[in-house]
């Protein structure tokens, strides 16, 4: 059995860790090593994480000064053993028979990396984001999805990566966000063929400290420059391929604009360039309407003919 090594980065995460621990120790697959690296917590974390350590030979805890979930990520890379590595946030869980099932995809089809369907847990219910269906493509097929929002994604979790695909390859430590964005797609770029289980094992879990909760204009405006940087990067590899990143484009510019409106901020609104062509016309009417809107009840005074969207 080959040795799957699981990074868990930790940071204030009391509240959760335990039920994420526990879905991790009682793995159908026992061929883990779980590197808990703690990041600085000033809660009672590590508290929880010494008991897993002392109960469980395969799990160890590493603490360092805090430095951002980048170091602490790369820190587990460069401690991991494993043939395969997974990444688990410390407020997150997965079904038991996650990593047995993901082994086996990896192993029966030759894939490099493999990916899972997730569910997001909110205290009031659960929300089931579209995903792949069940198969494999290759890395070009895996970055045009990605590309498009149509089901590969840039979370880290949820995913088992052949190690050799972070050879060469970091989160960046200088990005406090979004530092997800500027890194796995460059793991797809390596890996020759993907593949893709459907069924939702991994729960990401929504709360109030997550990033999610806490977005303002300036993190959107960075979620917007992590898609050009990925834009820019890949048509530098695949000079002959067209990369559409509009849906996501029209997505993040959506969310400016509702944010400007929600924390009535008066910043300047910088519209990305989308070509509409790529994406259903009815975002196209939806888009001018609400930046109209938005622009206006923020009181606005000399909306141009830009401003309308002509």
């Amino acid at each position: 059995m080959s040795l799957v090594s699981i990074i868990v980065p930790i940071y204030n995460a009391e509240a959760y860790i335990k039920k994420c621990l526990h879905s991790l120790v009682n793995q159908t697959y026992k061929e883990i090593e779980i590197l808990l690296i703690d990041d600085g917590s000033q809660d009672h974390s590590c508290d929880v994480a010494k008991e897993y350590v002392q109960e469980y030979s395969n799990v160890h805890l590493f603490t360092y000064p805090n430095a951002g979930v980048s170091t602490a990520r790369n820190r587990g890379l460069q401690l991991a053993s494993g043939t395969y590595v997974m990444f688990v946030d410390s407020d997150d869980h997965m079904d038991l028979e996650t990593i047995e099932v993901m082994v086996r995809y990896m192993e029966e089809n030759h894939c490099d990396l493999v990916t899972c369907g997730y569910v997001i847990d909110c205290s009031f219910g659960c929300f089931y984001r579209r995903g792949c269906k069940t198969g494999t493509m290759t890395s070009i097929e895996a970055l045009h999805s990605l590309a498009r929002g149509t089901g590969i994604n840039n979370y880290p979790w949820a995913k088992l990566y052949k190690k050799k695909l972070f050879e060469g390859i970091t989160f960046p430590e200088n990005r406090s966000r979004f530092e997800d964005a500027y890194t796995i797609f460059k793991t797809m770029i390596k890996a020759k063929k993907i593949g893709n289980v459907s069924s939702r094992y991994y729960h990401y879990v929504q709360h109030a400290g997550s990033l999610t909760n806490r977005m303002n204009v300036e993190m959107i405006y960075q979620m917007r420059d992590s898609i050009e940087y990925q834009d820019t990067y890949l048509k530098k590899v695949y000079p002959k391929e067209t990369f559409h990143f509009d849906q996501l484009y029209f997505n993040a510019d959506m969310m400016i604009l509702y944010t400007m409106l929600r924390q009535k901020n008066h910043a300047k609104y910088v519209p990305a360039t989308i070509d509409w062509e790529q994406i259903h016309s009815i975002y196209h009417v939806a888009y001018l309407a609400w930046r109209r809107f938005v622009l206006w009840r923020l009181g606005y005074s000399t909306l141009t003919q830009e401003d309308f969207g002509h």
